[in-house]
């Protein structure tokens, strides 16, 4: 079975876009991801809103990236 992130694909993605080094960093993409899915899921068992908990996901995702 292979296993896709979203936040991990949409990161990479992002990434090779942008030109940035980190683009083939599978252990620093994969790590955001898991971060986010876990802040998405966090959130989600909290009573936030899904359209607050996946801002909150890609705040995560996206931190320190220009």
């Amino acid at each position: 079975m292979i296993d896709f992130s979203y936040y991990a694909l949409y990161l990479k993605k992002y990434l090779t876009d942008a030109g940035d080094a980190r683009k083939d960093d599978d252990e620093f993409i994969n790590a955001r991801g898991d971060m986010a899915a876990g802040v998405l899921e966090g959130e989600r068992r909290s009573g936030s809103s899904a359209e607050q908990a996946q801002e909150s996901a890609m705040a995560v995702l996206m931190e320190g990236i220009d």
